[in-house]
């Protein structure tokens, strides 16, 4: 089984215990989780997003693990940092979180971006929220229209795409895109909210597109683990 959806680093709004790739190391050892994609959480408020990589970069390489840069679409230059992170690391995909960054997820240098992300072949991971949005007060998250998540959900640009952190209910409304669309998924991390989460996915046929994220540090890993593995 492999991660989908897991970080290393600092979140300025709550201390974590664990936050190191040892940490995420161990957990994955105990659940016997092979491998997974990482991002680097202090990318996510950094100036300069390739910081906090290069510090990812040095503490993954060598391993079993995957990495995943961190973009702020909003910021001038793309292909620039697209560039400096082809040069500097050997990555699987880039990670964006347009509800902090607050850009337009339908406009013209967002459709540029993802014509750079295809024309590199990496993966695009989308966090749609970045944990639960009634926590925020020192910065407020501005989630995307669903409308809009619908459309990159037809997969415009044929990428590899994966929708992170979506709940039940937006997933329902997203049902026919991911049966219709290849290469689109989601992950597990904010399903959380129903009973017996695969035997509702199941039951929307859509099952075959979820796979597992953790959303480790910012969530339980093992309520995750156990959602995805047990119901």
């Amino acid at each position: 089984m492999i991660d989908y959806n897991c970080m290393i680093g600092q979140w300025p709004f709550r201390y974590l215990r664990k936050n190191t790739i040892d940490d995420l190391k161990k957990v994955h050892e105990k659940h016997k989780v092979e491998s997974g994609y990482v991002s680097s959480l202090s990318s996510v408020f950094y100036n300069d997003p390739f910081e906090g990589d290069v510090k990812l970069f040095n503490e993954i390489k060598d391993s079993q693990y995957k990495m995943v840069i961190s973009m702020n679409v909003s910021l001038p230059n793309l292909y620039r940092d697209i560039k400096k992170a082809n040069d500097n690391f050997s990555y699987e995909g880039i990670r964006i979180y347009p509800s902090i960054h607050k850009y337009d997820l339908l406009g013209s240098k967002f459709n540029e971006f993802c014509h750079m992300v295809k024309e590199e072949n990496k993966k695009l991971f989308i966090s749609y929220r970045m944990g639960d949005i009634r926590l925020d007060y020192l910065y407020n998250q501005q989630l995307p229209d669903i409308s809009t998540i619908k459309v990159l959900a037809n997969n415009p640009y044929d990428l590899q795409l994966y929708l992170l952190n979506l709940k039940s209910q937006e997933i329902t409304s997203l049902q026919d895109k991911f049966i219709k669309s290849p290469n689109v998924y989601f992950d597990s991390s904010d399903i959380k909210h129903e009973t017996f989460a695969r035997e509702f996915l199941k039951k929307e046929k859509i099952d075959h597109k979820v796979v597992f994220g953790s959303f480790f540090p910012l969530y339980t890993f093992e309520s995750n683990y156990l959602i995805y593995t047990k119901t």
